[in-house]
């Protein structure tokens, strides 16, 4: 054989012999594309309720009391921003007021004033880490209170009269919040309540009603995490 027909045939073992090598070298670990967890955001409508403990001043003494109720509001956050812009709304039953009771011989008179009703209207500003935010609220407020007076003779009996007004005034406090759940928060709300006089049965002006409440509240937001 000839050198150059010895070059060529190595040549042509060279070439079938290289898949079968190149199959048994070893591999490298395929990298993988890395996997982005979206940042938890804010934005949404959300329907919630709550409870709470309110205490402050009246016309006649000091006073505390419960309340409940539902919230209603929507938050706004820009992607990749920490800061929450929100409005809320909320109303509910409240249990709180003051009384002071006289008695003289056989007859007791009894001047009450009550709140039964609160609703505020409120924006909110919050800086949120993720899943948690605190925020700063204010805006308006409005109260309906029942002022009255009871009056009892002994061996006779008892009768009354009462009028019911709306006070409107402001609200302004602060809280945080956390999403537990992908739609699902909970809250620690504080808030001082600052509201007017207003005139009874015609002729007679209340005092201010001034007072402070805790809220604990859960709320339901729909729409993206």
């Amino acid at each position: 054989m000839t050198f150059r027909k010895f070059a060529i045939a190595a040549a042509l073992i060279g070439a079938a012999l290289l898949p079968a090598s190149a199959a048994d070298l070893p591999r490298g670990p395929i990298a993988k594309a890395p996997v982005i967890v979206p940042s938890f955001n804010w934005t949404g409508f959300y329907l919630g309720g709550y409870g709470g403990y309110a205490w402050g001043t009246g016309d006649f003494d000091g006073f505390d009391g419960g309340m409940v109720g539902g919230t209603i509001g929507y938050n706004w956050q820009a992607p990749g921003s920490m800061w929450v812009f929100g409005l809320e709304g909320d109303a509910g039953w409240t249990n709180f007021g003051d009384s002071l009771t006289v008695t003289s011989g056989g007859v007791t008179a009894t001047a009450f004033s009550e709140a039964d009703v609160t609703a505020t209207i409120r924006a909110r500003l919050g800086a949120a880490w993720d899943r948690t935010m605190v925020y700063a609220t204010g805006g308006a407020a409005w109260v309906r209170n029942e002022i009255g007076i009871n009056v009892a003779v002994a061996g006779v009996g008892a009768a009354g009269i009462s009028d019911t007004q709306n006070h409107f005034g402001y609200v302004v406090g602060a809280g945080v919040e956390h999403a537990f759940l992908p739609n699902w928060s909970a809250k620690v709300e504080y808030l001082y309540f600052g509201l007017g006089d207003k005139t009874y049965f015609g002729a007679v002006n209340s005092g201010d009603i001034d007072f402070h409440t805790i809220k604990f509240g859960l709320n339901y937001r729909f729409g993206r995490y």
